[in-house]
């Protein structure tokens, strides 16, 4: 789907999604016309030079946390490419595929939601999208 897969990431057992496939194209529109958004964006409330568009920093946090396993990589690369849109979770994330990931999430990790540590956050993409 987004790269070439590498020739011993189905070997892996504890490869995660992003190491072996991303929904690149569909995260790069969704960025794009994120950084073009000029106001009614939770972005726009302060500039901040380098930040990180949200559609980018949602999308890889959810594919470096979920596990790679052929039979459900199809279905998580279509759940990342549900969330890059920034209506998907502009609602407060009670949208049902902000909610499925949560769970995938908490299934990857025993029942309980990771920590995410960004030491560069800088604008706070990274740790907002991770919440």
């Amino acid at each position: 789907m987004g790269k070439e897969q590498s020739p011993n990431a189905d070997a892996d057992e504890d490869a995660r999604l992003i190491e072996v496939d991303f929904p690149l194209q569909k995260v790069s529109q969704e960025s794009v016309c994120e950084k073009n958004i000029r106001h009614g964006h939770i972005s726009t409330l302060h500039i901040y030079w380098a930040r990180r568009p949200l559609a980018a920093s949602r999308a890889s946090i959810l594919a470096a946390l979920l596990p790679d396993n052929p039979a459900t990589r199809h279905e998580y690369l279509k759940l990342i490419e549900q969330l890059a849109p920034w209506e998907a979770v502009a609602n407060g994330g009670s949208t049902s595929p902000l909610q499925r990931a949560r769970a995938l999430i908490r299934e990857a990790f025993g029942g309980r939601a990771p920590r995410v540590l960004d030491p560069f956050a800088g604008g706070g993409s990274i740790p907002l999208e991770a919440m």
